[in-house]
């Protein structure tokens, strides 16, 4: 009886193995060999890469096409982009309802696009093109108000509100520079450098400061600093230093105390801090571009500084305009 029922029992169990099987196969679900486990372990592995791949491939599509929108964006907000500037600069009548220029690298058409003008503190002037204005025999050659209408120099008419008569603007395309580039001010003045910043200067140059000020506060504790160093004998040294936060970047101006000049003609071998002024300062593509005047005996002497990577640099975009009356 245990012979006929053994091969009976042997069957059954063959028609359940086989009907689970094919059961699980219905719902996905594979039984196999270890051999053929491993190879179809490491067919699945495979799969699971190019899945994986072409899940990066398309995030990194993703972040690509972020990044072209971003790059759009930032062009679309504003970022100046240095390498389109002009030097172009001009001084206001009195009442400031024109300027002319006295120093541009422009050509005509180009002097004809200008539209804009920055005033000292960053403020943004609309103005419009006039003409070519010629020099007479009463031309002292003096860049100042009262010779206004006697010098050389294309002419602008303020559109909007008047300019500060006799000061000193940059001209330009709304399109390389408008008012949304221009950091804020907040403050302007000579405020004394206080004791961490002074020995924070120290520590990285090397040397004692003699008197330091702010002279331009932006949002964001951005700030302008005019440093200046005790003299080495007849060597001296002054910096201009953009201050962002707790990071210092400086631009020096080592000079030699002589014939009672130093940095400027007549100045005595001293600085002072009223004698500068910030026209502007405008974010762009490379860092921060810093538009400086710097009055002395004879005239000011007008600069952009840029913000490099652990310096300021100084750009081949200025000018001289000549006020001494002597």
């Amino acid at each position: 009886m245990k012979n006929k029922l053994f091969p009976l029992i042997s069957i059954l169990t063959l028609i359940i193995l086989f009907g689970t099987a094919a059961t699980c196969n219905m719902c996905g679900i594979n039984f196999t060999t270890d051999t053929t486990a491993t190879s179809t372990t490491e067919s699945d592995s495979s799969e699971s890469v190019v899945e994986s791949t072409e899940e990066t491939t398309g995030d990194t599509a993703t972040e690509e096409s972020a990044e072209e929108t971003i790059s759009e964006g930032s062009e679309d907000n504003g970022l100046v982009n240095f390498s389109e500037l002009v030097a172009v600069f001009a001084m206001a009548n009195d009442p400031g309802d024109k300027l002319i220029t006295f120093y541009s690298d422009a050509d005509d058409s180009g002097l004809k696009e200008i539209n804009g003008a920055i005033g000292e503190d960053g403020k943004f002037y609309t103005i419009e093109y006039d003409k070519k204005q010629a020099s007479n025999d009463q031309d002292s050659f003096r860049v100042v108000a009262d010779n206004f209408n006697n010098m050389e120099g294309y002419l602008y008419n303020a559109t909007g509100e008047n300019l500060v008569p006799d000061n000193t603007y940059y001209l330009c395309k709304s399109e390389v520079i408008n008012k949304e580039d221009l950091l804020t001010t907040i403050s302007t003045g000579t405020e004394v450098l206080d004791s961490q910043t002074n020995t924070q200067i120290e520590d990285i140059k090397g040397r004692s400061v003699q008197e330091g000020w702010i002279i331009t506060k932006y949002n964001g504790d951005t700030q302008i600093l005019i440093v200046v160093f005790e003299p080495e004998g007849d060597n001296m040294l002054m910096s201009i230093v953009l201050k962002k936060d707790s990071n210092l970047k400086f631009i020096d101006y080592p000079a030699t105390f002589k014939n009672y000049s130093a940095w400027r003609v007549d100045d005595g071998g001293e600085i002072d801090p009223k004698l500068f002024s910030i026209l502007f300062t405008a974010q762009t593509t490379e860092g921060l571009l810093i538009a400086v005047s710097w009055k002395g005996a004879e005239g000011h002497s007008i600069f952009f500084l840029l913000e490099k990577t652990d310096s300021l640099e100084r750009l081949s975009i200025d000018a001289s305009r000549y006020t001494s009356a002597g």
